[in-house]
Formats: structure tokens, sequence, C-alpha cells
């Protein structure tokens, strides 16, 4: 019986002491670098291993939107940390350098045009390389908008993602190391 309650608090405790330790400097970081490589690899072997990739592959297959999802996850993470205003702002920081890591990794538009998708890239490389038309975490409280701040770099992030998947639908981008991109490495340095 006591041993059948101890394991019970112990199950109960290890979710939330898990985050914590993440987001306080903890050396794993669980879920988003779980998360994203996984998701990549499901790109990888479904849509890249079809027969005329890019030109046969249904547009509707191009969904991104788990990026965001990965991103949440690590958000509430950080959110559940005993420095979740710190944690937030590393993140931020950290989403935004995979961010401009992708559009590192993207081939300007006039570069492909003609090609199949040329179209669809010129618009998807634009959304990853464009600017907000405002602050929209403006108005909020200070832990709101680290929030919100960190949610729009998700969101910047997704969109570079999304014109990468379609460079390479379209065969002018390779495979890229989703375990270094997923590594947000915002452990407290000091």
């Amino acid at each position: 019986m006591a041993v059948r309650l101890l394991a019970l608090v112990l199950t109960l405790l290890a979710g939330p002491l898990a985050a914590q330790d993440w987001a306080d400097g903890a050396p794993s970081t669980p879920r988003f670098g779980q998360c994203l490589p996984e998701q990549m690899e499901a790109f990888e072997t479904r849509l890249m291993g079809l027969p005329g990739y890019g030109v046969t592959v249904p547009l509707d297959a191009l969904n991104v939107h788990w990026v965001q999802h990965c991103g949440y996850l690590a958000m509430g993470i950080c959110q559940d940390s005993n420095n979740s205003l710190i944690c937030q702002r590393r993140l931020r920081d950290a989403f935004a350098a995979r961010a401009a890591d992708m559009r590192g990794h993207l081939p300007d538009p006039e570069e492909v045009a003609g090609l199949a998708l040329s179209p669809l890239y010129g618009r998807v490389w634009a959304l990853a390389h464009g600017t907000n038309a405002g602050d929209d975490c403006a108005g909020w409280d200070y832990r709101r908008m680290l929030w919100c701040r960190s949610f729009q770099e998700a969101l910047a992030f997704e969109n570079a993602v999304w014109a990468w998947q379609v460079a390479r639908l379209m065969g002018v981008a390779g495979p890229l190391d989703w375990e270094a991109l997923s590594d947000l490495d915002i452990r407290d340095e000091g």
C-alpha cells in the first residue's frame, strides 16, 4: 500500500517537476525538441517519398501548423516554470533565431521563377520575410506581452518552415538538421 502511494505521488509530481526543471536550466529540452523533428521526418517520408514530388503533391498536404503547436507546447512549459518571464524571453529569442536561420536556407524567388510551384513559393517566401504591420502585443501587461511575443516569433518560424517546405518540394532546397533546429537552448547560462 505504501509503495503504491509513493509511486502515485511520484508519478503525479513527475510532469510539473520536469516542466519546471526544463525552464529553470535542466540540461534536457523536452517536447519541442521531440515534436519538431518528428513532424519534419513525417514531411520527408510522406511527401518527399512520393514519385514526382512537388508537382503531384496536393497542396493541402502541406501543413505547418504543427510548428505552432510544438512552439505552443514550449511556451506552456515556460509559463509553468519558476522563471517564466526569463524563459519566455529566451524562448522568443530562440524562435526568432530559428526563423532567421530558416530564411537563410531559402533561395530568392527570382532564382526559381518558372519552376512548378514558383508562384506559391514567391508568396510564402514573402510571408517568411515580411514585416509585421504593427505591434500585435501592444496594450498587454508585461507577462502577457512576453507570451504574445513568443507566440509571434513561433508564427514567424512557422512561415519560414512553410517556405522551406515549398522550396523542398520544388527541389531547390535540401534536407535540414531538424535535431539542431529544434534545440532551443534556453537554459540559464549564469
